[in-house]
This record gives C-alpha cells, sequence and structure tokens, in this order.
C-alpha cells in the first residue's frame, strides 16, 4: 500500500467508522471487525488485523 492510499483508508476510517467506534467497548469493535472479516470473504487475509489496529490507533493513541 502506498503513503497515498494508506492515508485515504485512513481518512475513510475516520469519516465512516470512528463516530461509531468512539462510543464502543474495545470488546465490541474487536467483535464487530471480526464479524465484518466474517461476512466479507473477498477481504484480503489479514485486512481485519489492520482494520482493528488503525482503529485502535485512531481512538486510544496506541495498540493496547
Amino acid at each position: 500500500m502506498t503513503k497515498e492510499e494508506e492515508q485515504e483508508f485512513i481518512d475513510k476510517i475516520k469519516e465512516t467508522i470512528m463516530p461509531y467506534a468512539q462510543n464502543m467497548t474495545k470488546e465490541q469493535i474487536e467483535s464487530l471487525v471480526q464479524t465484518i472479516q466474517k461476512q466479507n470473504s473477498n477481504l484480503p487475509y489479514g485486512f481485519g488485523d489492520m482494520l482493528l489496529n488503525q482503529i485502535k490507533l485512531l481512538k486510544y493513541g496506541k495498540l493496547d
């Protein structure tokens, strides 16, 4: 992923997911990402982990 693609990915997360994730617990976010991964078999391997890490960084400023 290029730097530009990474920034687009982060911007899209901020726009679409973070408004909801701000009011969710860590466990709820993890469950949601797992559900997304299971329901979308066309997503690349590791996408769910990458998404979860980005959400954690945006919400908490760290991974754990």
